[in-house]
Parts: C-alpha cells; structure tokens; sequence
C-alpha cells in the first residue's frame, strides 16, 4: 500500500470536530456568519436604516435671510417652518418599518448563510469519505492482484485472472484520484464560507428523526424572509398614511429686524401656512397614497403565497430525510453487514482455491456500491434535515424538539 493511500485511511482518525458531536457544523455557522463578506454586509444593512429613524422626527432646518438695499434699509429675517400635526409621527412609522424589513431581511441572509455552510460541509463529508472508501477498496485490490501473481507462478491461477485483478487495481487507482480531486474541490466550496485552515468534521451517529411536521408548518409565519414581506406590507400602508398627512398645512412663523434708511430701528412678525388640500396641488398626495396601499396589498399577497411554498417544502424535505433514513437504517443494521461477510468469506475460499476470482471481484463491486450508497443515504439525511430547518425557519437543535 502507498503512502498516499495510508495518509488517507487514516484521515478520518485525525479529523477534528468543529462542534459539539450533536451539531458538528455549528461552531462553522457561526464563523461563516461573523466573517464571511455576505455576514458582515448584513450588520451594515441595518446600520444603514437605523440613521434615517434617528431623524425621522426632525424638522426642517430655520432659514435666515439679510437684505441691504441702496436706499440704505437694511433687514434681517430668520424664519421656521413647522411640520403640520402628525406628519414627523407618520413618517417615523415609516423608518421603523424599513428598519424592521432591514433586520427581518438580516436575519434571512444568515438563515441562508446557515443553510449553505451545512450544505457544503456535509457535501465536504461526502467527498472524502467517498475518498476512504475507494482508498480501501485500491488497497485490497493491491493485495488481491499480488495474491493472484503468486497463485499464478504456482499454477493456480490463470494469466487472464492476473490481467484481470491487475486491471482492478489499475481502475481503483485511478477513481480514487479522481476522487480526491473531488474532494478537494468540496473543501475549497466550504472554506470559501469559513475560511481557510479548518480540518474537516467527524460527525457521530445520525439522529433519529423527531420533529412534528404540522408543528413545523405553524412555526412558518416567523421565518425571517416572511416577517420583511409583512414589515414591507406596513411599511406602505405607513406610506400611505403619511402622504394622507401631507394634506395637512405646514406652518411657518419669522420674525424681522430692520434698519431704516433714515437710521431708525423697525421689526415685523411673519406668519403663514402651505395650502396642499387645494384641488390642484392635492392629486400627488392622493395618488401616492393609492400607489402604497396597492404595494401594501401586493406585499402581503406576496407574503401569503411565500408561506404556502414554505409549507409545501417542509413537507417535502421532511418525506425526503425520513425515507433516507428508512434507508439508512436498513443499509446499517441488514444489508452492508451481511454483504461485507459474504466477501470475507469469498476472499477466504479464493485463497483456498475453492472460488472464481470473477465472483470475488463482482462481490467486491458490490460492496463498494452500498458503502457508496450508505454515504449517500447519511449526506441526503443531512442535506434534508438543514433545508427542513431552513424551510421552518428554527435551529436545527429546536426543530427536534417540535413534537
């Protein structure tokens, strides 16, 4: 056996977890959501709506005014204008409802975020212990080759079955390079999430299925990219109020300091107010305020249909990692057992020359195949579990306890 081959029999001895062993993708979540660019950008996402809600309530700033005339007058005036009641009221609504989508859309990127983190470390998984398998199976190909060379100078075995076991071995070489090509490959996809230097996870036993799927669909209405339809929802309809406002006149009040061409002092008050209710100024307010009630009413049909899609993929992930577990188990406690001792036994009668060499490689295939099967079998559970939990919007810790 190369050294190679031993380097990765061995790989999954020294494998560290990154998590706890009943979540080991966890503690890599959370770095991918504290570093990762898509992450970071979140944090701003919110930052960036929380300074328009801190000058919601502000005013228009006063405007000050000097003249000097060639008469000699001169006057200075300082005015304000006044909001009229309840628009500064309406379009803080406004702001805390485009705060509100900001954060409900913050947390709907790292539910993504989580999502594809579990999928590229359990599809990482995947591709090296797909690795450890061909490595074994290239080793014992190794053995088996040399076997029938022997066999063959003692006249046990025929040149076609050295050319042939020769041949395996050649073939096992090369799909476990490929494989580790694959591998790889799938690790850059994670480390592209986490970063770089992180050893692969060595994840337990898997966990029995245990969530409510009806408990799940209940659980719907609180997931983050439903939540920012119903904040953008009353966001328009807050719109909508507030162009309602804007009928309501603002007022301005000033006050005016002079000097008379003939040197005396003068002064003078101001008072007036804006008049948008007049027929031909009230049509913008109006339609805007129309306008938003329509957008209010499209983001919460928006929103409807989004949920019964959400309910509609909780119950096909959920169909999907039951059946793999069915699967799974099947392939654990009867099948994979049972195949692995009927190829020790046939490896044993080959050597005693009481077994064709065609049954202990096509045997030997056969294995290799459900070894492959039962890491597909585990990775589709896993795949299934992270895209129930992200269809139901929970932890994928809660969601086994939504019973």
């Amino acid at each position: 056996m190369s050294s190679l081959i031993l380097a990765i029999a061995f790989a999954g001895a020294v494998g560290a977890d990154p998590g706890s062993t009943s979540d080991p993708v966890q503690s890599w979540v959370e770095l991918a959501r504290s570093r990762h660019p898509q992450g970071v950008a979140t944090a701003d996402m919110v930052s960036a709506r929380r300074g328009p809600l801190a000058g919601s309530r502000a005013w228009m700033p006063p405007s000050a005014q000097l003249n000097v005339r060639s008469d000699g007058v001169v006057d200075l005036s300082l005015s304000q204008v006044i909001p009229g009641p309840g628009k500064t009221s309406r379009l803080r609504q406004v702001r805390e409802a485009e705060l509100e989508m900001a954060l409900a859309d913050s947390a709907d990127e790292m539910r993504k975020i989580e999502l594809a983190v579990r999928e590229a470390a359990w599809m990482e998984w995947m591709a090296w212990e797909k690795l450890q398998v061909l490595a074994s199976q290239e080793s014992l190909a190794v053995v088996l080759a040399a076997t029938v060379r022997r066999s063959q100078s003692q006249g046990m075995a025929t040149a076609a079955e050295a050319w042939l076991a020769e041949t395996r071995s050649r073939q096992m070489r090369l799909q476990r390079e490929q494989a580790q090509a694959e591998a790889r490959a799938a690790s850059a996809m994670r480390e592209s999430w986490t970063g770089t230097g992180q050893e692969r996870m060595a994840p337990g036993p898997a966990t029995a299925p245990s969530w409510n799927d009806s408990d799940l669909a209940a659980r719907v209405a609180m997931r983050p990219d439903l939540v920012s339809m119903a904040a953008d929802a009353a966001m328009e309809e807050s719109m909508a109020a507030s162009m309602r406002a804007s009928l309501r006149p603002d007022f301005m009040v000033g006050a005016m300091a002079m000097r008379m061409s003939d040197g005396m002092p003068g002064w003078g008050v101001m008072a007036g107010m804006t008049l948008p209710f007049v027929p031909w100024a009230r049509g913008m307010a109006v339609g805007e305020s129309s306008q938003a009630q329509a957008k209010a009413r499209v983001a919460r049909s928006r929103g409807e249909a989004m949920r019964r899609m959400a309910i509609s993929e909780i119950v096909a992930h959920s169909g999907r990692a039951r059946s793999a577990w069915e699967a799974l188990r099947e392939l654990d406690s009867t099948i994979l057992p049972g195949q692995e001792a009927a190829l020790q036994d046939a490896r044993a009668r080959f050597a005693q020359g009481r077994e064709m060499l065609a049954m202990v490689l096509a045997m030997d295939d056969m294995v290799r195949m459900t070894r492959m099967e039962r890491l597909m079998r585990r990775m589709d559970y896993e795949l299934e579990r992270s895209r129930l939990a992200a269809a139901a919007g929970v932890a994928i810790d809660r969601m086994e306890g939504a019973r």
